[in-house]
């Protein structure tokens, strides 16, 4: 063998192995660019479902609030001693209730909404919940519908006259067992107080559920007392 050609075989064997090498570097730099679209790709769907997140929040406290609104033009009389179920609303607690409908996922099924007017099936199978609470109807808030309940926090319907509550057994704000002070703003017993006639207060709850975009579901809940 000739030493010209001895040189030449040594050089292509040195091409062949930098391309071996050139190769190695480009799948390197392809995993890594994909690694890096798919980062990219959960930030955003994750940016993208706490921005729905917040539209269902915005949206569920939006309409809490005009429930409330509600519950104040109604408080003097008597349409809250009983249920208005077209208003979503409801004299007693119902402590049984689960608004979220968790407990259909177990044995013991609780209280349940009907939030998506089928009767309280949960994934199309019925799931004979002791009570199948109706909401009120749908609110639209942008993208977002909302449906909502009220509770009167009371064990029992009826009379929301203040001598009555206390047997009803409704919850209501702590009262301090204080005197009355002498200086501005000590006022920390009803008896006495500016607002004694609002003694004692009845607590209400609402439950709001925000149906967004791309089934996003926020639950809200707002307790008040007037």
């Amino acid at each position: 063998m000739s030493p010209t050609l001895f040189v030449s075989l040594r050089r292509r064997v040195q091409r062949g192995v930098t391309l071996i090498y050139a190769l190695l570097a480009l799948v390197a730099l392809t995993l890594g660019a994909v690694a890096l679209i798919r980062s990219v790709d959960t930030s955003v769907l994750a940016l993208g479902n706490l921005a729905f997140k917040q539209s269902g929040l915005t949206a569920g406290s939006r309409v809490a609030q005009d429930a409330l609104g509600w519950v104040a033009g109604n408080i003097q009389g008597v349409l809250l001693e009983q249920n208005v179920v077209a208003q979503g609303y409801y004299a007693t607690s119902m402590n049984t209730l689960d608004a979220t409908g968790v407990s259909a996922q177990g044995a013991n099924v609780q209280a349940l909404v009907d939030w998506n007017g089928d009767g309280c099936r949960v994934n199309g199978v019925n799931v004979n919940p002791p009570a199948c609470i109706q909401p009120s109807a749908a609110v639209q808030v942008g993208d977002e519908s909302v449906r909502y309940i009220i509770t009167r926090m009371c064990a029992f319907a009826g009379s929301s006259d203040p001598e009555v509550l206390a047997a009803q057994d409704c919850a209501s704000p702590p009262i301090p067992n204080l005197i009355q002070g002498s200086s501005r703003g000590d006022c920390t017993v009803y008896t006495g107080c500016e607002d004694s006639d609002k003694a004692p207060a009845t607590m209400f709850r609402v439950i709001t559920r925000s149906l967004g975009p791309k089934g996003t579901v926020t639950f809200t809940e707002t307790l008040a007392h007037f």
